[in-house]
This record gives C-alpha cells, structure tokens and sequence, in this order.
C-alpha cells in the first residue's frame, strides 16, 4: 500500500495573503452597498437607520422623492451652470438648505411642506443668480441640499460634511431650513455654531432657537411668543372670548411646543387663571401615538364651560382634536381654537370645514404667512409681489403652491443669507473667515439693509437676538369670517 503524502501546510503569512483580496472585496461590498442603494457610488448620499433613508449631501442631482425630480433638476442644473462660471473665474459661495428630506405624511413635516420649501429656496437661487432682485447678482450662488431623516435623527454626519465645505475653495458660507424646533434641530445648531457656519432658520419658532443661544442663527419667521402676542391682539379685540384651557403635546423634547406652551401660558393668563392644562400625546414625535388622542381633554373641556382652547401642537394632530370637539357634549355652545404654524392649517379639507361647521367651532390660527396675499388681502408684504411672480413663473399656481407657507419661509430664509453674503463682500469680507463676519453682516440687514422678503420687510438687530423685526404676523380665522370684528395686524417689534 502506497502511503497518502502529506497535505502541504499553508504559513499563516501565505494565509492571510490569500484572504487579503477576499476581505478588501468584502470591505468594499459593505461600503459600496449603502451608496448604491442610494443610487451612485461616489455620491455624498448612504442609507443610514433602520428604515433606509438615504440621507446626505447633493447638488440636487440625488432625488430623495419622486415628487421632487422637477424642482431637483432644475437646482441641479443651475448648480451646474454655476460651476461653468466658477471655471470661467466668476465669485461663487454656497448655500445649504438643511431639513427633512425623506418626509412622511405622519412627521412633523409632510411631503408637500418639503416640496414647497425646495421650491421656495429654488426660486431665491434663481432670483439671486439672473436678476436683480436681492441685489447685485455677485458671487453667484450654489445650492446644497442636506438631507438629515424623516426625524432629524441623523443630523449629526450630515452637518459634520456641511461644516467641511465651509473651508472649501467655493466655502458653505450659510445653512438655512432647519428643519423644525426640536433637540436635534438645537443639537444640528450648535454644532454648526460651534464650527462657525452661519444659519437662518425658515419655520423654526421655539424662542431658545436664535443667536443669544446658538451664535449665528437667525429666523426669518415668528418666534413663538410672537405668534401667542398676535393671538392675544385676536381675544383682546373680541369681547365674547372670556375664558380659555391650554391643551399641549407632552411628547418631549419638542422644544416648539414647550415654547408656544410657556408663551401662551404668559400672553393667555387673564384668560386661563384657575384652568388645569390639559396634556395629549402628539403623532409627530411619537412612533406609537394614542388612538384616544383628546378624549380626555375633549371632556375637561366642555366641563371647565371654557370657550377657548390654546391649541400648543403640531398641525398633524390638529385635524384629530377637530374630530373630538366635533362630538364633544357641549357642541351647542361656541368654541374657539387658537393655533400656530408657518402656514394656515385645514385649508382645503374640505370635510374638517364641515366638522367645524357642525360642531359650532373656529379655528383662529397666527401664521408667517397668509396665502390669500396672491388675491389681495390686507398685509401683503412690499416683496411678496416679486416673489409671487418669480414662483409662478418657474412653477406656476401660486394659489396652491403658497398656501403652506413654506415656499414663502425658504424663499425668505435664503434671501436673508444671499443679501448678508454679498453685504459681506461689499465691505471687503474674507470669505475663509469665521462666522463673525458673516455674523456682523445678518446684524447689517436692517436701516437701509432691510431685507424686502416675500413674508416682510425683515430688519435684524442684535436686540432681538435674531429674531426678524417689522415682521407681520397674520391671524385668520377658519373658516373666514367677514362679520368678525377687525384687530390690527401684529408685527414684531423692530427693537
């Protein structure tokens, strides 16, 4: 019998050798799925969480939705002509809108909400590259679009990127949008002030969110003690309003509703004296909201004989509190609801205007804006017919486009940005320096600076620590009414 050799042993070396090319084509497997699934390789895009979001930074050229290829493209294509210029030697610096990229109909901002916010911000982009419009059209602008989750959750790489282009050759010299007033929209700010990037906030409006806390960040929008002091000019003006319950998201940490709480609390007090608040669990912030939502404070309500409710939540849940007081007990007798968002709520659903009707309620809502400016009402900002033109030009049917007010608050958002970069560069601004000087710029935009936005004519000192004066505040009732006494329209102070 012919013994069986010995099988050669392989050297641990010679080992690993061999396994080297396997684990570098693993590697690259691991990293290059995210990207591809992401729809490019080389893209600044990754699907991060656990739902798959791709999130990161694009030129435009990466669709987050279907429903935004159009207004995409056209950014992505304007981004590109800038380049062209840049490489012909034209001044240029770049501008990032920060949000909610990859909406739900459940979060705090909707697909249509973002979809206008794009479009807003485009329209700015364009107004500022090919026309006169926010001033001598130099350096030309290019727009990033940062997309930080559904939930604002995966804020943190994404603004550690936006902080990198900042010390690019063609710098980020502004972060506008911001998603809305919760911790990571704080968390997002202080990381970029920290970094020295500048920041202008469209529909953020919990008071702690401005420069006297985060340096650097302005508003072009309400704080939340303005909307409560424009609601409180509505009572005031209406005698038959006597008494009022606060009913507030207890859902934490949603740093808006617990400003708007503690701002009506301050403005309503006269009226809510002796009257426990009542709490809800909101859908916005919650994974797993109550499917009895207000029932308990539906009762309380119409046991406290209240013909106020200071509404302190996100307008997602707005539609479900109009269902329970539509079948509360005390449906005979009046009942106003007092609300705060960027842009009018319910307006077009038709069948919560029938709840409102049949359950004797009004909703009486302060808002950054009011769409029915395109058809003539009462307090139409000086630049909101320029803008107005400019949408509808590039998108046509302002009516409905207008009407969330987010293309109003992003338009308005980066104009305040454009108009302080190229104050900068008037006066001689470096810019690779830090955010003082782009910090002493937003502070300029005021006097003869003025910034004549779409939502007003916005002055910046800092002895509102950011936040826009002579900005006004409409309050519309809904439905509308015409036999409701007149109150004067609010606008913040200017000092």
């Amino acid at each position: 019998m012919i013994p069986t050799p010995p099988r050669p042993r392989l050297s641990r070396a010679r080992l690993i050798a061999a396994a080297a090319p396997l684990l570098l084509l693993a590697a690259a497997v691991l990293y290059a799925v995210p990207h591809v699934r992401c729809g490019n390789l080389w893209a600044d895009i990754r699907v991060r969480g656990g739902d798959g979001e791709c999130v990161g930074t694009t030129d435009g050229s990466h669709v987050f939705d279907p429903a935004f290829t159009d207004v995409q493209a056209r950014i992505a294509a304007e981004n590109e002509r800038v380049a062209e210029q840049i490489d012909g030697g034209a001044a240029a610096a770049r501008i990032a809108l920060l949000t909610q990229l990859t909406p739900t109909e459940e979060g705090a901002m909707s697909p249509d909400q973002v979809l206008r916010s794009l479009e807003g911000a485009y329209v700015a982009q364009i107004r500022a590259n090919r026309t006169r419009g926010i001033g001598d059209p130099t350096p030309l602008i290019q727009l990033v679009l940062a997309n930080e989750g559904s939930r604002q959750e995966h804020w943190e790489p994404v603004v550690d990127r936006l902080v990198e282009m900042s010390t690019e050759p063609v710098p980020l010299l502004a972060v506008i949008g911001l998603g809305v007033g919760i911790q990571a929209t704080s968390d997002a700010a202080e990381r970029l002030s920290a970094n020295d990037v500048a920041m202008v906030a469209a529909v953020v409006a919990a008071d702690e969110l401005n420069d006297a806390t985060h340096p650097g960040l302005l508003r072009v929008g309400p704080s939340s003690t303005d909307y409560a002091t424009a609601l409180r000019g509505y009572v005031e003006a209406h005698d038959r309003l006597r008494t009022g319950m606060l009913v507030y998201d207890e859902n934490a940490p949603d740093l808006f509703v617990n400003s708007l709480s503690s701002a009506y609390s301050a403005e309503m007090s006269d009226y809510t004296e002796g009257i426990p608040p009542q709490p809800f669990s909101g859908a916005a912030l919650d994974d797993e909201p109550s499917p009895t939502l207000f029932a308990s404070a539906s009762q309380n309500i119409c046991d406290a004989e209240v013909d106020m409710v200071f509404y302190a939540g996100r307008g997602v849940d707005l539609r479900g509190l109009v269902d329970s007081l539509h079948s509360r007990s005390c449906a005979r007798e009046p009942l106003t609801v007092f609300f705060a968002s960027t842009g009018l709520a319910l307006r077009g659903d038709d069948d919560a205007l029938d709840l409102l009707e049949e359950g004797n309620l009004t909703v009486v809502q302060a808002a950054a804006s009011d769409p029915d400016w395109v058809n003539g009402a009462r307090g139409a900002p000086e630049g909101f017919a320029a803008f107005a033109d400019a949408y509808d030009e590039n998108f046509g049917d302002p009516g409905a486009g207008l009407e969330n007010g987010y293309a109003v608050a992003h338009h308005d958002a980066m104009m305040v940005a454009v108009q302080a970069i190229r104050l900068r560069d008037r006066e001689g601004g470096d810019r690779a320096e830090s955010l003082d000087g782009m910090r002493r710029a937003l502070f300029r935009l005021n006097s003869a600076n003025v910034v004549r936005a779409a939502g007003g004519t916005l002055a910046f000192s800092t002895t509102r620590d950011g936040d826009p004066g002579d900005k006004p505040v409409p309050v519309v009732e809904i439905p509308r009414s015409t036999e409701s006494p007149a109150h004067d329209l609010y606008t913040t102070p200017e000092e």
